[in-house]
């Protein structure tokens, strides 16, 4: 994954995360479980990402 893309998804997961935890507080709970459900896939992605990296460096 080139540095540019990385950067971009770090900061967007970021971004997904800040805004998940503004709207469960202000208890906006459609916009809460629309964010909620775009940031689980976001660190599952990160998960997958980090196993097959774990695996190459073996």
């Amino acid at each position: 994954m080139p540095k540019q893309r990385f950067y971009s998804f770090m900061i967007g997961t970021v971004v997904e995360a800040w805004i998940f935890s503004w709207t469960f507080m202000t208890r906006s709970w459609f916009f809460a479980t629309f964010f909620g459900v775009l940031l689980i896939r976001r660190l599952t992605i990160a998960y997958k990402l980090d196993k097959v990296i774990r695996e190459m460096m073996k």
